[in-house]
């Protein structure tokens, strides 16, 4: 990391969500400048930065002078979409490097351009339908449900609705509308595998992609699907080898002709009758930061080699992409999220059991007593209550590592109440 000891980045938002940001560039010696329009004491990432401003992220005339005034070498944000999509036009403006331009991102982050691509380069993916405010209910009718309705460009599980029968197409067709900027929607046949997603993670240099994360997300409500959120992650993926032999190939293909060149891209899909049907994919940073996963398990912090990349350095060495192994090892890794009903929280126990198991390697908590769980959150990433990252040697010990950490937070509302009622069944793993 000495090439890029003492560069400058400017972080646009100073939530939880670029805490981790200015932690790693403050590990890899970088000097970092969190700005947007809220003073320090109320944003947790301003508070460990070298340097605040109180400039907006959506500011760009106002960024541009902030990057001069401060001489920084290089600009980045967290997950946040609409942070990412300031980085990137203040990058272009300024000159400053960014892995990606606005035009590549559009392609990667509108749902309808991703698939059109899958197609043109062979790739399964999940079959659609023409679907709009003016299909009537003649037509609605002959299609064959479940169906899933989503926005085209959504986020964060926002606007997503599964559909059994054509009288739940309008409400899911406004929900949708109303979370997508670009009022376009997505509806697609809904796979029925038991609420299981399959993802993999590629890593991109000068144009070329290289797979080094591949994991098995079950959502934490398959059968009423109010939460298509994911419940816990398993990694590696038994999808793998089918994946490896009939899909990498042709995925490689289609990144470079989408333009890819550096950072990391995801993409998700999902396992049904021995096929794997693309549907979404993400060339960013992803909300779970898989990175505490993938650093301890194969040496890679995707989080750190777009920050190195962000100020000017190496986007991938050869070093990181020969330690690369798809099998980790033989080593489990896992996150186990808890979800939690509509409610104001009142006592919440069982925390320390999993901040003090050796097998823990993070524990993040998203609300604390006192903290409300309103409608809206439901369906959405804002539902769960926290996210537990561990790492055991065999299966065995990582579903009983799993139920002990299921079992031993209780989040009780203020009527004593249990929030946490829908839990994790392991028996969904052996399927």
């Amino acid at each position: 990391m000495t090439d890029i000891q003492g560069k400058r980045l400017l972080v646009l938002g100073g939530t939880s969500a670029s805490y981790d940001i200015v932690r790693n560039a403050k590990e890899m010696g970088i000097y970092t400048i969190v700005t947007d329009d809220c003073p320090t004491e109320e944003r947790v990432a301003k508070q460990i930065a070298d340097d605040t401003a109180l400039v907006s992220t959506a500011d760009i005339e106002g960024l541009m002078a902030l990057a001069a005034e401060k001489q920084a070498d290089g600009v980045f944000c967290g997950p946040s979409e609409f942070n990412l999509r300031n980085v990137i036009a203040l990058c272009e403006r300024s000159g400053l490097p960014c892995y990606t331009t606005t035009e590549i991102w559009d392609r990667c982050a509108n749902k309808d351009v991703f698939k059109s691509y899958c197609r043109k380069y062979g790739v399964d993916c999940t079959p659609e339908y023409d679907i709009t405010l003016e299909t009537g209910k003649e037509e609605l009718e002959k299609i064959k449900y479940p169906i899933i309705i989503k926005p085209v460009d959504g986020c964060s599980s926002a606007g997503i609705t599964v559909c059994r029968c054509a009288d739940e197409v309008p409400a899911a067709l406004d929900k949708a509308y109303a979370a997508s900027k670009s009022k376009k929607i997505i509806a697609e046949k809904y796979i029925e595998n038991g609420g299981e997603i399959f993802s993999v993670r590629y890593l991109l240099r000068d144009g070329d992609a290289y797979p080094y994360f591949m994991m098995d997300t079950y959502v934490a409500d398959p059968i009423h699907r109010t939460s298509l959120i994911s419940g816990f992650t398993h990694a590696p993926s038994k999808y793998a080898k089918y994946y490896m032999e009939n899909m990498d190939a042709a995925v490689r293909r289609m990144l470079k002709g989408m333009g890819l060149q550096n950072g990391t891209a995801f993409i998700q899909s999902l396992p049904c009758d021995g096929k794997i049907y693309f549907h979404e994919m993400g060339y960013r940073l992803s909300g779970g930061m898989m990175f505490k996963l993938t650093e301890p398990l194969v040496g890679i912090n995707d989080m750190k080699l777009m920050l190195r990349y962000a100020v000017g350095g190496e986007a991938v060495t050869d070093e990181e992409l020969s330690g690369l192994d798809l099998t980790l090892g033989g080593r489990i890794g896992a996150q186990l999220m808890m979800p939690l009903e509509v409610g104001t929280i009142g006592r919440i126990e069982g925390v320390e059991k999993i901040k003090s198991h050796p097998a823990t390697v993070d524990y993040i908590q998203y609300y604390g007593v006192g903290d409300t769980v309103t409608p809206k959150h439901i369906g959405t990433l804002g539902q769960h209550f926290c996210r537990a990252t561990f790492i055991c040697d065999t299966e065995e010990e990582a579903v009983a590592t799993l139920e002990y950490f299921r079992d031993s937070i209780v989040v009780y509302d203020t009527e004593g109440n249990r929030m946490n009622r829908l839990l994790f069944d392991t028996s969904r793993l052996s399927k």
